[in-house]
């Protein structure tokens, strides 16, 4: 079901045990976007080979395969030059995806279109799953099924812009551009089509968006020096999580709150979800990332210390972090980047500050005051799964009337808000300052909204601000569900000139 205002995204994954994770979280957000492709990939992490070829007649400027730590450990000596021997390095299980459409998606589906009827179905799913250059990293020889899939969605008549979300190496993204440079550089038409692939493509993903890979550097970015890579002031659901996550969240990655709100009890589809010694099995990987089978994260960095975790603790999502964002939440960082997302700020590539705010502190600091609430949302949703629309929770409907003020220093505006509730549930609502999202050239630091526990307040625009400056009010809502949700409406008051 293709829903013209929801942000439209193409994945493309290496499958390793946290792509598994976060493929399966999406799962229960799969009315949120309109996915237009699931797309395997290799990385320097994973790649099937060709069954011919080794990896350095390939791709002779290949990444060391994650690190020199990663090969030693699996008995290989340093990559260089030994890895350019290889003709596979953990090759990911060939259907796993396919799998889990026809069977645990498939299972939970009739429950998921009764909470939400934009679910959708496993047949679609399946129609848009496609292989693209696994065989080995940075590959990007020969157009694929999945290659394919990636270009005629960017030159499609659809105008919305195309979150490409690379959860491995970006080469089948690459593969897909390259392809068509290939058809119309030397043509009159590429000025057109080069303005389009710029407007139209966002690429996401982790190390900075492409950096699992070298095929980018190496094939693209020459080409499409305009095309934008966008990251956010947080990731989501690193393995390290259940130990070093942020102190109103870190439960909630643990291994009591996991077993209690997502593993057991919540149909095939939770119960497929890894952590940390939980039996899982992972084809194709050594023992050493075989965390189903174990409770040691043992990877020889220096950066990442040996540590030992508890059943059932988190295990990780490294790639939710390019779809999180997408949420239409009402927050509004999509539109303008500053503005935030549930991942806080969007930022092109290099352009990330480093300076935050910890709301738990009012100094400098850098937690994701939204990561409690989304969080709490899963375990909501995860009933989804297995329950009928009148047993579950759903989220508050939230709205402001007026979501751009313009207005001189010293003036108070007017906030007003409006809530309900699809469930009958009682709604809690604070108003607040996203500092991290707001432009302030003045002095004064504690800045507040009056009464901010009302849905209808005011704020004072602070004497010194200038013209130009913009603060970023955001209205929380959450119901009184046991397993509750939380929604925002976001103004943004603008300084405008002393008359």
């Amino acid at each position: 079901m293709t829903n013209k205002k929801k942000p439209r995204a193409i994945i493309t994954t290496d499958l390793e045990c946290d792509d598994m994770n976060s493929l399966i979280h999406l799962c229960l957000y799969l009315n949120e976007i309109d996915l237009d492709g699931i797309v395997y990939t290799a990385s320097q992490f994973h790649f099937n080979g060709d069954g011919m070829h080794t990896l350095g007649e390939v791709n002779s400027n290949y990444r060391c395969l994650g690190e020199a730590a990663y090969l030693t450990h699996i008995g290989y000596p340093h990559p260089d030059p030994e890895a350019k021997n290889l003709k596979s390095y953990r090759p990911f299980e060939i259907g796993w995806i396919e799998s889990l459409w026809k069977n645990e998606y498939a299972q939970a589906y009739p429950n998921l279109l009764k909470n939400h009827p934009d679910f959708p179905s496993p047949e679609r799913l399946l129609s848009i799953t496609k292989y693209g250059n696994i065989a080995f990293e940075g590959d990007v020889r020969e157009e694929t099924e999945g290659s394919n899939l990636i270009k005629e969605a960017i030159l499609d008549k659809d105008e919305r812009i195309l979150y490409l979300l690379s959860w491995g190496g970006v080469n089948t993204i690459v593969r897909a551009l390259l392809s068509i440079a290939e058809e119309y550089k030397d043509t009159d038409q590429w000025e057109a089509i080069y303005g389009l692939v710029c407007r139209k493509v966002r690429i996401l993903g982790v190390f900075d968006g492409v950096g699992q890979d070298n095929s980018y550097e190496d094939h693209a970015k020459a080409l499409y020096p305009d095309v934008k890579i966008l990251n956010t002031d947080y990731m989501y659901g690193g393995f390290m999580s259940s130990v070093t996550e942020q102190e109103d969240s870190i439960e909630t990655f643990r291994s009591e709150w996991l077993k209690e709100n997502i593993k057991f009890g919540y149909g095939d589809l939770m119960s497929k979800y890894g952590l940390f010694g939980d039996g899982t099995y992972y084809e194709g990987e050594p023992e050493l990332f075989q965390y189903g089978t174990q409770l040691s994260l043992n990877w020889g960095f220096d950066a990442i210390p040996n540590t030992t975790f508890n059943p059932y603790d988190f295990l990780g999502e490294g790639d939710s972090g390019t779809y999180v964002l997408l949420f239409d939440v009402g927050l509004r960082g999509l539109e303008k980047g500053n503005y935030g997302t549930l991942l806080g700020r969007v930022f092109e590539s290099g352009k990330k500050p480093q300076k935050g705010y910890n709301f738990f502190t009012g100094a400098d600091g850098n937690p994701n005051r939204f990561l409690r609430a989304y969080q709490e949302e899963w375990a909501a949703r995860a009933e989804w799964c297995i329950k009928p629309y009148e047993e579950c929770n759903h989220p508050p409907i939230v709205s402001v009337k007026c979501g751009d003020i313009t207005a001189a220093a010293g003036e108070v505006v007017l906030l007003e808000g409006s809530a309900s509730d699809p469930d009958g549930d009682n709604l809690r609502s604070y108003w607040y300052i996203y500092h991290e999202g707001s432009e302030y050239s003045g002095k004064a630091k504690d800045l507040r909204v009056w009464q901010p526990m009302d849905l209808c307040t005011a704020f004072t625009i602070p004497k010194d601000a200038k013209a130009g400056d913009y603060f970023n009010l955001i209205l929380e809502v959450q119901d009184d569900g046991k397993k509750p949700i939380t929604r925002y409406g976001q103004v943004i008051v603008t300084v405008k000139e002393n008359n």
